[in-house]
Order: C-alpha cells, then sequence, then structure tokens
C-alpha cells in the first residue's frame, strides 16, 4: 500500500530554473554563444545552432526566462485591469464581461495581454494594484476621494472608468444625466412613488443622496443618484415620494425578499415606478411583481441593457460596454481622450 503525501507536498519547493551560464558550463562554450542560439541565430552556424538546442532541450531548458527579459526592457507588453468585484462576478455579470471584451479585443489587435487585478475585499487596494509589472492601468473601480493622492502619484500610464480624479485620464458615461432620463420616462407615467433600487451607499454619501446642489463626484452611485433626484425636482415630483433601497449588487438576486416586504407596505392601487442602477436590479423588480393585482405599476427602467433586459421585454438606458474598454485601452496606450460615452434610452414592455 502507498503512503499517502504529505499535506505540504502540494507545496514542495520547484528545483531551480537552469540559467544560460548552467547551460553554458554543461556544454563547454560560452553564455553568448548559447544566447546567441536563441536570440541571435544569425551569429552561428546553423549546425552549431542546431547542436546548442538540442543538447538544451536534453538538460531542460527552453530559452530565457520572458518575464526576467521583460523587466530588464521595461516593457511587458500586458495592461493590468483592476476590477470592481471578485474574480467570479467579473466572470459573470454580463456588463462586465463586455467591457473585458472590449478590452481583450483592443489589447488581441495589438499583440498584448491582460491582467486582472480583483477587489480585494470591500475596497480597492490600490497599494496591492501599483505593484504590477504591467505597462498601463485601467482602474475599472470606484476610486474615492481619500484614494486621489495614490491614483494622481502612479508612475505608469493610468485611466480610469466609471469614476474620476481631477487631473486623471478618465473614461465614463454621463451617468447623471442617463440617470435623469430614465426618471423622465418613468414619471410620464405619472406615479404615485418611485422606487429606486440602488447600490450600496456609506453613510456620507447617503446624507448627500438628496442634495439638489452637489458637484460632480467620482461615484456612479452618487451621479445616477443625483441624475433622478434632479430630473424629479425639475418636474415637480415630490422627492419624499421617492423610495430607495440598497440592493448588493453582487447578489441582487438575493434582494427579491425586501423588495416584497417594500410592495406589501404600499396601498393597494398605488401607481409604482420602478428605477434599477442596473438591469439586474431592475429584473429582480420585475421578478418580485411577476403576478402582482394590488399596485398599478406605470414602468420599471433599467440601466445597461444587458442581454437579459431585451429578453425580459425591459426598458432600459443602453451604454456599449464593449466600446468602453476598447476606449479604456487606446487611453493608456495611446493617450486618446474621449467625450462622455453615449447612452440610449430603449424603451420596450416595461
Amino acid at each position: 500500500m502507498s503512503a499517502k503525501p504529505t499535506a505540504n507536498a502540494a507545496f514542495a519547493p520547484r528545483k531551480p530554473r537552469l540559467t544560460l551560464k548552467d547551460v553554458a558550463a554543461a556544454l563547454d562554450v560560452s553564455r553568448t554563444t548559447v544566447s546567441n542560439a536563441f536570440n541571435r541565430p544569425e551569429q552561428l552556424s546553423e549546425a552549431l545552432r542546431a547542436d546548442i538546442l538540442a543538447k538544451a532541450r536534453e538538460l531542460g531548458y527552453f530559452g530565457p526566462d520572458p518575464a526576467a527579459r521583460a523587466l530588464r526592457s521595461r516593457e511587458i507588453r500586458q495592461v493590468a485591469v483592476v476590477f470592481h468585484h471578485d474574480l467570479s462576478f467579473a466572470l459573470a455579470d454580463p456588463l462586465s464581461i463586455e467591457f473585458l471584451r472590449g478590452v481583450a479585443q483592443e489589447l488581441d489587435a495589438r499583440g498584448m495581454t491582460m491582467q486582472l487585478i480583483p477587489k480585494m475585499g470591500r475596497t480597492v487596494s490600490l497599494a496591492y494594484a501599483f505593484q504590477t509589472t504591467a505597462d498601463a492601468l485601467v482602474v475599472y473601480a470606484e476610486v474615492d476621494a481619500d484614494l486621489a493622492p495614490e491614483v494622481k502619484a502612479f508612475s505608469k500610464p493610468i485611466v480610469l472608468v466609471d469614476t474620476g480624479v481631477t487631473g486623471v485620464p478618465s473614461v465614463r458615461m454621463d451617468d447623471r444625466a442617463g440617470a435623469a432620463a430614465a426618471m423622465d420616462h418613468a414619471l410620464k407615467g405619472a406615479p404615485d412613488r418611485v422606487l429606486v433600487l440602488s447600490f450600496t451607499l456609506d453613510e456620507r454619501q447617503r446624507k448627500h443622496r438628496l442634495d439638489l446642489k452637489s458637484p460632480r463626484s467620482g461615484s456612479v452611485t452618487m451621479e445616477r443618484s443625483h441624475g433622478y433626484v434632479g430630473a424629479a425636482h425639475k418636474a415637480g415630483f415630490d422627492l419624499d415620494r421617492i423610495d430607495w433601497l440598497e440592493m448588493d449588487d453582487n447578489k441582487p438576486a438575493d434582494e427579491i425578499d425586501r423588495i416584497t416586504d417594500y410592495l406589501k407596505q404600499l396601498p393597494a392601487r398605488t401607481k409604482l415606478a420602478v428605477l434599477g442602477m442596473a438591469d439586474t436590479m431592475a429584473l429582480v423588480g420585475v421578478e418580485a411583481l411577476r403576478g402582482n393585482r394590488r399596485l398599478d405599476v406605470t414602468s420599471i427602467v433599467g440601466f445597461d441593457d444587458i442581454p437579459a433586459a431585451g429578453a425580459a421585454g425591459l426598458t432600459t438606458m443602453r451604454q456599449d460596454g464593449a466600446l468602453k474598454g476598447r476606449l479604456a485601452v487606446r487611453q493608456v496606450l495611446d493617450g486618446e481622450r474621449s467625450d462622455p460615452l453615449p447612452f440610449e434610452l430603449v424603451v420596450r414592455n416595461t
């Protein structure tokens, strides 16, 4: 009976990587000769080069370490993307997939690769991200004001996506204007109340959510909140008739019970409009209202226009996630500035 491997067997130290010096010593030639065999073949005869490559393979040496060579040349040909959630979200969320697809399309065309740095816990760890060996950094995550000095001090090319720091290039849509357009559409149905399914906020943000004179910020959540509020105020809609329900955008489907509890508290025949800061949230609202006969639902409006929105007939604000990814790469590598990305109200069944 064979012995079971120890718990640490999987973490046994790897054998040291062979170097040019090791191969040269084993073949009794100079390091320069071995280097030429891999990097400058025109410097050697075909026979000598073939002999060196064959013997190097026998030793288990297959060429210089590309990472070390890239570090020496200071060109990795890689762009790092700091992502605003963990990896499982990045590979499942429809809008995030579209954004990463756009980044990949632009990098593929340049023969470059992508490094994905997920969010660490509840906050973006820029100190960790700034250690990347990549040539440039795309920050697809909300950057709070207290992180602005770190962002400005970063020594490599950097671009922010869906957030903003004064003096740092960014790619984003006008979230405030997009949210205002969504509210304008919702108010056409003359609702008694409006329910906003919102991204989560901290206490400071909640305090200023209804501030009609708020300056532009780097927060998507605050910009969309101010867009909703500003449009409602302009239309003469009482802001006290706007209800806010914050949802975990990582798992919006888990919030359906909270929406159902809210709906039960409304008087029968209340005319209700629902605005979701993301389609994934609005679609949970659609599900919570399925089969409803107590309330008069005047409209449900999402944000993003993911594929599921079209399939469900959801009215939404469309933005092009793939275009956003492509523009982010062009800006960080070429310095190509972009205007705020376009948005479009797509009216469907809701």
